[in-house]
């Protein structure tokens, strides 16, 4: 997949995964489900940053 597309891709999962994450704080679904989303967020954000230096 061509690395604009991946961006793209991701990009729109993330606004997704932020709404419910926004629900799980509110209550309106499980805190649970916001618990794991903050950990695929910081999991993508180490990806994200040594997939850029391993670039370079």
């Amino acid at each position: 997949m061509e690395r604009k597309t991946f961006y793209r891709v991701l990009l729109a999962i993330v606004l997704v995964l932020t709404v419910v994450y926004t629900l799980g704080i509110m209550g309106v679904i499980p805190f649970q489900w916001s618990y794991y989303i903050t950990i695929f967020m910081i999991i993508l954000f180490f990806y994200l940053r040594l997939d850029k230096r391993w670039e370079d």
